[in-house]
């Protein structure tokens, strides 16, 4: 029995002392990665508005610290797919793609010349004209509110992976990327960058006559350089009290200036994962829990327009999301294709189910055990 103790014993210690080398190598590696692709990611925060931290995380989670064969083979750090337009190398391995029989089948990867080229490529692919409708309102988050950003991608689909934002967050804190962030202002072509007090003064600038320019005012600081309070106006929508989110603030800030719970509002919006989640600005929140469907005479369905996504009908008409879902016989994580009827209060069958697709995803190719 002493033998089988002493055995016991020495393997313990040999196990623990295997976990201490392994996450020693993974700290080393981390470290390696950082130090060799922080510069490019800082460039391209400058140039783009996206967090280093961000982008660093990402990197990391994406390619398993460069260690993916899409990684160390392709200089492909993100999992970026070739699309249809796509004329440079391509690298092709199994991923979702399935043929018209549910087979799957190959994926096609673009293939870059050089891992820089490929952090270029993510920026391209988040700032894309024709993405602007899912990914736009993330560069309305500040370059330096990473938990936002984090949220945020889970929010438009980038990952179907739910504990996404966690992961991200996980790996930014873990090495301290947060502290290479640094405020950004980026002016997009279509953007005029002027003072509230100009814009008072000028009434060309509205909406009405400039509908191609976005005007951003600045806003005025108090002697603590944080910005005034901002006063939301309460709706009605289904009955059910909500605000319009401003943009600058969290989901936490926006409960204590409406005296509701900050684990109540998260409940009530199901994008809201965390107290730091900082709502885009003109989304949605409500005050109060949703409700199962939304009944009217005239109104018993919606056309899925150019740029909804399934949340944001939900939001639009204080239905829960799983509600809305299971209305539609729409699995999570499913997003109904443009021009699709979505039933806002009956069941609907089966042969009745609108189309819909997966939102675009990139490449999760990394052993998820490495980073817990």
């Amino acid at each position: 029995m002493c033998i089988n103790l002493r055995f016991s014993m020495f393997m313990t210690v040999i196990c623990l002392t295997l976990v201490s080398v392994k996450s020693f190598a993974n700290r080393k590696l981390a470290e390696s990665y950082i130090d060799t692709y922080k510069s490019i990611a800082i460039a391209e925060m400058k140039r783009t508005g996206i967090p280093a931290s961000i982008k660093l995380a990402q990197g990391i989670l994406e390619s398993d610290l460069g260690r993916s064969p899409l990684a160390y083979q392709a200089n492909n750090h993100f999992g970026i797919k070739c699309g249809g337009q796509w004329e440079g190398e391509k690298f092709y391995r199994h991923d979702d793609d399935v043929d018209s029989s549910g087979t799957i089948i190959e994926s096609c990867f673009r293939g870059f010349v050089s891992p820089e080229e490929s952090y270029m490529a993510h920026s391209e692919f988040l700032m894309n004209p024709s993405k602007r409708s899912r990914y736009g309102f993330l560069f309305d988050i500040a370059s330096t509110d990473y938990v936002g950003w984090a949220n945020g991608l889970k929010f438009a689909g980038y990952a179907t992976d739910p504990s996404y934002p966690q992961k991200l967050i996980k790996i930014i804190e873990s090495n301290n990327l947060y502290k290479l962030d640094e405020p950004v202002m980026i002016l997009r072509q279509t953007d005029v960058l002027v003072t509230a007090e100009h814009s008072n003064s000028n009434p060309q600038l509205n909406k009405s006559s400039q509908s191609n320019t976005k005007i951003i005012k600045l806003e005025t600081k108090t002697e603590n350089n944080i910005p005034k309070s901002t006063r939301y106006v309460i709706s009605k929508t289904n009955d059910l009290k909500n605000i319009v989110a401003s943009g600058h603030e969290t989901i936490d800030q926006i409960a204590a200036k409406n005296n509701v719970s900050v684990h109540e509002l998260m409940r009530y919006n199901e994008a809201c994962k965390s107290k730091d989640y900082r709502p885009a600005r003109d989304e949605i929140v409500f005050l109060e829990k949703k409700k199962r469907a939304f009944h009217t005479k005239d109104n018993t369905s919606h056309t899925v327009a150019k740029g909804e996504t399934i949340y944001s009908i939900s939001q639009l008409y204080g239905i829960r999301l799983e509600s809305l879902l299971a209305k539609n016989n729409l699995p999570n994580n499913a997003e109904p294709i443009l021009g699709s009827k979505i039933s806002l209060s009956d069941n609907l069958s089966k042969k009745d189910t609108p189309k819909y697709t997966f939102p675009e995803k990139f490449d999760s190719f990394v052993n998820l055990g490495n980073l817990k």
